[in-house]
Protein backbone atom coordinates (compact mmCIF):
# COMPACT_ATOMS: atom_id res chain seq x y z
CA UNK A 1 0.00 0.00 0.00
CA UNK A 2 1.74 2.97 -1.17
CA UNK A 3 1.19 6.35 0.86
CA UNK A 4 -0.96 8.88 -0.25
CA UNK A 5 0.78 11.91 -2.14
CA UNK A 6 -1.74 14.27 0.25
CA UNK A 7 -0.22 13.21 3.64
CA UNK A 8 3.76 12.60 2.32
CA UNK A 9 4.54 15.80 4.19
CA UNK A 10 2.85 14.94 7.04
CA UNK A 11 5.23 11.98 7.16
CA UNK A 12 7.90 13.68 9.62
CA UNK A 13 5.11 13.98 12.28
CA UNK A 14 4.01 10.70 12.56
CA UNK A 15 5.55 6.73 13.25
CA UNK A 16 6.35 5.51 9.39
CA UNK A 17 3.20 4.01 8.05
CA UNK A 18 1.06 4.52 10.76
CA UNK A 19 -1.76 5.90 8.34
CA UNK A 20 -1.76 2.32 7.57
CA UNK A 21 -3.44 0.68 11.04
CA UNK A 22 -6.48 2.83 10.74
CA UNK A 23 -9.74 0.88 9.50
CA UNK A 24 -12.22 1.98 7.20
CA UNK A 25 -14.55 2.62 10.43
CA UNK A 26 -11.83 4.70 11.89
CA UNK A 27 -11.47 6.60 8.64
CA UNK A 28 -14.58 7.58 7.38
CA UNK A 29 -15.37 8.79 10.74
CA UNK A 30 -12.29 11.15 10.51
CA UNK A 31 -13.75 12.55 7.37
CA UNK A 32 -17.15 12.46 8.40
CA UNK A 33 -16.65 14.34 11.99
CA UNK A 34 -13.85 17.05 10.41
CA UNK A 35 -16.53 17.75 7.62
CA UNK A 36 -19.08 18.15 10.18
CA UNK A 37 -16.90 20.57 12.52
CA UNK A 38 -15.95 22.82 9.77
CA UNK A 39 -19.47 23.46 8.38
CA UNK A 40 -19.62 24.43 12.62
CA UNK A 41 -16.75 27.15 12.10
CA UNK A 42 -17.09 30.74 11.02
CA UNK A 43 -12.88 31.18 10.87
CA UNK A 44 -12.38 30.55 7.39
CA UNK A 45 -8.83 29.50 7.96
CA UNK A 46 -9.49 26.55 10.49
CA UNK A 47 -12.77 25.72 8.64
CA UNK A 48 -9.81 25.28 5.30
CA UNK A 49 -7.37 23.66 7.78
CA UNK A 50 -10.88 20.72 8.76
CA UNK A 51 -11.67 20.19 5.15
CA UNK A 52 -8.15 19.62 4.13
CA UNK A 53 -7.34 17.10 7.10
CA UNK A 54 -11.01 15.48 6.12
CA UNK A 55 -9.63 15.08 2.58
CA UNK A 56 -6.12 13.80 3.86
CA UNK A 57 -8.01 10.94 5.53
CA UNK A 58 -10.66 10.40 2.62
CA UNK A 59 -7.51 10.23 0.52
CA UNK A 60 -5.96 7.35 2.94
CA UNK A 61 -9.00 5.50 2.70
CA UNK A 62 -9.32 5.27 -1.27
CA UNK A 63 -5.46 4.11 -0.67
CA UNK A 64 -6.66 1.26 1.96
CA UNK A 65 -9.36 0.70 -0.82
CA UNK A 66 -7.35 0.38 -3.98
CA UNK A 67 -4.83 -1.98 -2.13
CA UNK A 68 -7.89 -4.54 -0.62
CA UNK A 69 -9.13 -4.64 -3.81
CA UNK A 70 -5.77 -5.87 -5.80
CA UNK A 71 -6.29 -8.60 -3.39
CA UNK A 72 -9.54 -9.99 -4.38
Amino acid sequence: MSTPESIKPHSNDYKNNAWKDYTYEELAQWVSLLTKRASHRDNEEKKKKDLYDAKNYLEMMNEKFKEDTLNL
